[in-house]
């Protein structure tokens, strides 16, 4: 069978890198060693699986399109490689349990995410943390931007903080869309994702955190204190103490506050409305 049996699926983002010795570039990029164990998301047609194969003890190579994942498992059979185990599955329905399940201990993701759901994985990937050693992960440029963002950019924004808090993000490589088929209308990034939530303050309510940030961005351009009060969760007296005890302004935007000021300021918000017994 030829890979033109199986062409690029556009209803699943798919785009594949063109270049092996690019290919490999990236994974020589990867701190593996024969030790550690990958979970693959988005094999594709294996540019990516057999080179890190030979980089880890084992990899599981995660592909939602049929054709692709009986043609990988052809090429693994013809190849006679043990440490590469091919799961047929849609990566948002997963059980990434499972996948620890499979491979007895915390793992790597790697993958050429589809544009149109990388958001969800990423926050699949906090969400997973505990199962994971680190992610390392090719994205659209402009969502890669949105997890470097810095405050007062126009780039920050609810996922810079949500994935922030948790994690370090780093960028590995920027890749044109010449360096893709079928060629992508926009530019990527492939970056790294390390877990350490260590760096920040505790998260009282992890809802409420969640709730403050989420808040913060709906209207961008309106005042905090107004964000805040938009919904009716908590009392608009509570905001205010809570924003003086942080000593931010009221008529501050979402966009101006670091992770830290968040963090204190849900973690104030939480005592204030415990007290109170509104939450």
């Amino acid at each position: 069978m030829s890979l033109k049996n199986y062409p690029a699926l556009k209803s699943l983002s798919q785009n594949f890198l063109k270049s092996p010795l690019l290919a490999q570039k990236l994974v020589d990029r990867l701190p593996l060693t024969t030790a550690d164990c990958v979970v693959e998301l988005g094999a594709g047609q294996g540019a990516l699986t057999f080179l890190l194969s030979q980089k880890a003890k084992k990899v599981l190579a995660v592909e939602i399109d049929a054709g692709h994942s009986l043609r990988l498992k052809e090429r693994i059979q013809q190849a006679g490689q043990t440490n590469i185990e091919v799961l047929h599955q849609d990566i948002l329905k997963a059980d990434w349990q499972e996948w620890f399940g499979i491979l007895k201990e915390p793992f790597y993701i790697v993958g050429n995410l589809p544009y149109h759901i990388s958001t969800p994985i990423l926050f699949k990937v906090i969400e997973h943390k505990r199962l994971l050693r680190a992610a390392y992960v090719m994205l659209q440029r402009e969502v890669a931007d949105r997890l470097l963002g810095q405050p007062g950019q126009k780039a920050y924004g609810v996922i810079t903080i949500l994935i922030g808090y948790y994690a370090r993000v780093f960028t590995l490589m920027h890749l044109g869309p010449n360096a893709f088929f079928p060629r992508p209308k926009v530019a990527s990034t492939f970056v790294g994702i390390l877990i350490d939530s260590d760096r920040f303050p505790k998260i009282e309510e992890e809802d409420l955190f969640q709730w403050v940030v989420r808040a913060a961005f709906q209207q961008r351009r309106k005042q905090l204190k107004n964000a805040l009060v938009a919904d009716g969760r908590l009392d608009p007296k509570i905001i205010l103490k809570a924003l003086s005890q942080n000593s931010i302004d009221p008529k501050n935007r979402g966009e101006r506050l670091s992770i830290s000021q968040f963090v204190a300021l849900s973690n104030s918000l939480a005592g204030l409305a415990g007290q109170d017994g509104s939450l």
